[in-house]
């Protein structure tokens, strides 16, 4: 009889760490490859892949890019029962940047759009009828994503959500209904919420590192198809983009996968279609691509709309399950974006923005480089924030969780330095004069 898969996955982690205490594997050896133990255990190379980050993440083993997985150090420590194991979380070897003080620096300001514009719409909105909001998009928004990010919809279906949970909970449900596509994806770092609404609806999870190039492409198991969800304009929180060789590993990947891909360009900023790199959505039309963006620099928190454009095979299916799981009522938020969006406030707003954005990236630039000489800083000009490498001692205290936020591996030795995000485009100019007074 077949063992389940979650047993397996407790066997083998069991068995190795044994190994390791009993003196069979010391410090420095390398453990066998992922494609000889799924041999081993009769299962697939991603739950081997999965395993190994598990014993990665609780400080048993380290991977290392293109030579495999090496045992740290011997331990005294009694092996975790079987019930341990199966009740912890399969992989958190990072963690986002701290959530509390940057979700108090984001709702600061939460609504962007200009007060007189706002108070002039709801006058106008209490004399009319209250109706039932509709969801269907508007020329306003497909003239937008094409202003911005250089999108031409063309025949495919435009759906807007309240939030980006709400559009990625849409995707789960249809990928739960697909037969064999319970493998989900995720660049590593990502971010908690995304990890656990996937985690929630009973998807297999794995993590792909990335680099100074984006998503290490090559480290992609060869599962046929799982989903990725993936940054590749703009990753968040390391602030890098996907090389244009990867981009392309990418492409063959999910050809010879037949792989579905989450393209989230959330984190994409504000450019008049200037983008040097543009959208996979738009440059990869043979393969299934979920495209997903939000309007937070423009609109702020207040407003916030999601936006999600489908691949043309999964519209009409998509379209009903997005009509039973979205509330349509009030409208006010959807239809304040959308008369914004073509009224005459638009483009001196956006262009407002824009210039206030190149200022502080500036100022944030001068601040990594010439103040604080931070190690290996992964900065986009057009971004609204960066990351790079530091020894926690070089933050000033009062920086701390307030301008420079730690990117946390869970275990960490003390002299390591760490990756720290610098969120300057949640700053105002002032703050970020502060920052660089010497």
């Amino acid at each position: 009889m077949k063992k389940a898969k979650g047993i397996v996955k407790v066997e083998i982690i069991n068995d190795i760490i044994s190994m390791i205490i009993q003196g069979n594997l010391s410090e420095g050896d390398f453990l066998p490859s992922i494609r000889s133990m799924s041999m081993r255990y009769h299962v697939s190379r991603g739950t081997v892949l999965v395993v190994y980050k598990h014993l990665e993440s609780i400080g048993y083993i380290q991977g290392f890019e293109r030579s495999g997985y090496v045992v740290l150090k011997s331990t005294q420590s009694p092996p975790p029962s079987q019930q341990q194991l199966i009740d912890a979380p399969d992989i958190k070897y990072l963690s986002s940047p701290s959530h509390e003080p940057l979700t108090t620096l984001i709702d600061r300001k939460p609504c962007r759009l200009p007060m007189h514009f706002v108070r002039r719409w709801l006058v106008n909105y209490e004399k009319s009828h209250f109706r039932r909001a509709t969801l269907e998009p508007s020329s306003p928004i497909t003239r937008f994503l094409k202003l911005s990010r250089c999108l031409d919809i063309g025949n495919h279906s435009l759906l807007l959500f309240p939030g980006i949970q709400e559009a990625l909970s849409l995707i789960a449900l249809f990928l739960k209904r697909e037969p064999g596509r319970n493998v989900i994806i995720l660049e590593a770092p990502c971010s908690w919420e995304v990890r656990e609404l996937f985690v929630q609806y009973g998807f297999e999870i794995i993590d792909v590192p990335t680099d100074h190039q984006g998503l290490i492409v090559e480290a992609l198991p060869d599962i046929r198809y799982a989903t990725l969800l993936c940054m590749p304009t703009l990753h968040y929180p390391s602030a890098t983009r996907l090389s244009e060789s990867r981009r392309q590993g990418l492409h063959d990947w999910t050809v010879k996968n037949q792989a579905i891909l989450i393209e989230d360009d959330r984190y994409a900023m504000l450019s008049f279609g200037k983008n040097s790199s543009l959208p996979l959505f738009s440059t990869y039309t043979d393969i299934p691509i979920f495209y997903l963006t939000h309007l937070f620099e423009l609109v702020g928190t207040t407003y916030n709309l999601a936006i999600l454009i489908l691949p043309e095979s999964f519209s009409q299916t998509l379209h009903i399950t997005h009509r039973a799981m979205v509330s349509t009522y009030p409208p006010a938020s959807f239809d304040i974006v959308k008369a914004f969006l073509a009224s005459s406030y638009f483009m001196k707003y956006l262009t407002i923005l824009v210039d206030e954005r190149q200022q502080k990236a500036a100022l944030a630039h001068e601040i990594c480089v010439k103040h604080f000489r931070f190690r290996t800083l992964n900065f986009i000009d057009e971004a609204g924030f960066c990351s790079f490498s530091a020894g926690q001692e070089e933050i000033p205290q009062a920086l701390l969780n307030t301008v420079f936020f730690p990117i946390l591996p869970t275990s960490l030795s003390c002299d390591a330095p760490l990756l720290f995000l610098f969120p300057y485009a949640l700053l105002s100019l002032a703050e970020l004069e502060k920052v660089a007074e010497p």
